[in-house]
């Protein structure tokens, strides 16, 4: 009977799609599963690895006795763990001295073990120095989108910040919205870039908002939240940057959902004033708060 696989799914604007048709098999793709497994796990992989790797050769240790020949002196009762610990000495190029290969057969195990080793640990190193030198932005985006009123029109908000606080510059932003649609009987993703109102700025330290006016010519006029869940509409935002700490190019990335669009409201303000000097709360980074409705324009 054959096992039963994990479905693969996909997180697409706040849904999740199913993939079918799709095999993954994980040592074709061996490099990408290292480097974006979480730490732990790496961690954990690389020491069964290791102590898998050992287990053969003390195996083959072990073994050897019963082919007529005592490949390592100074076993102790010739037991299985004391060849694992030769081992272990042999693939990290210890050698305390005590057990030693002392016939042919346990000097060729031996040598292998060393050429395999070498392989381990140029793999992992690699592996590792990969994993840390990774350029990793950390962008914290708000929870939600806010669409208010934003110099008398209505508006997209989208609150971004700098997590580390350094200086990020030539920073840029750009932002999709991905709706369904149905043309000549086909469905798909229809994916349009928003027009904002300022999409770069020279240094990205502390937080910055990106403002998308809907107008007449953006694809977002005239919907409502209703309108937009009923598109299964979804946001993209990605933002680029030059990180002057690492001296390298970063990038973060962001998905929305109509349900994690909030109309007629704004962010609450970040930023206050004292005696001290300016106050930024991040505690409020994440909130909105109802907007008044925009007055219509007085008659004369």
């Amino acid at each position: 009977m054959q096992a039963r696989r994990r479905p693969l799914t996909e997180n697409v604007g706040g849904r999740q799609a199913l993939l079918q048709g799709v095999e993954t098999h994980f040592w074709e793709d061996f490099r990408y599963r290292s480097l974006t497994t979480s730490w732990p796990i790496f961690v954990v992989g690389a020491a069964v690895a290791f102590l898998a790797l050992n287990a053969v050769f003390a195996l083959a240790y072990f073994l050897g006795q019963y082919l007529g020949d005592d490949p390592v002196a100074n076993v102790p009762g010739s037991s299985f763990a004391h060849y694992l610990y030769f081992s272990i000495e042999t693939i990290a190029t210890v050698g305390y001295g005590d057990m030693h290969p002392q016939s042919h057969y346990g000097h060729v195990i031996a040598s292998l073990e060393m050429f395999v080793g070498l392989f381990y640990a140029a793999v992992l190193t690699g592996l590792i120095f990969a994993r840390f030198a990774r350029p990793r932005a950390r962008v914290l985006f708000a929870d939600r989108i806010a669409i208010g009123t934003h110099q008398g029109s209505q508006t997209l908000m989208l609150r971004m910040a700098n997590e580390r606080r350094n200086a990020i510059t030539n920073a840029s932003a750009k932002l999709w919205v991905i709706l369904a649609a149905d043309e000549d009987g086909h469905h798909f993703r229809a994916i349009t870039e928003l027009n904002l109102l300022r999409r770069e700025t020279p240094v990205f330290s502390l937080s910055w908002t990106i403002f998308h006016r809907i107008d007449e010519m953006s694809p977002l006029y005239g919907l409502s939240g209703d309108d937009l869940a009923g598109l299964s509409a979804a946001f993209v935002v990605i933002i680029d940057g030059f990180d002057e700490s690492s001296a390298q190019m970063i990038r973060a990335r962001r998905e929305y959902g109509a349900g994690e669009l909030r109309f007629g409201e704004r962010y609450v303000d970040i930023l206050e004033s004292t005696q001290e000097g300016l106050i930024l709360d991040y505690g409020k980074f994440h909130h909105t708060e109802p907007q008044a409705p925009m007055l219509p324009a007085a008659e004369t």
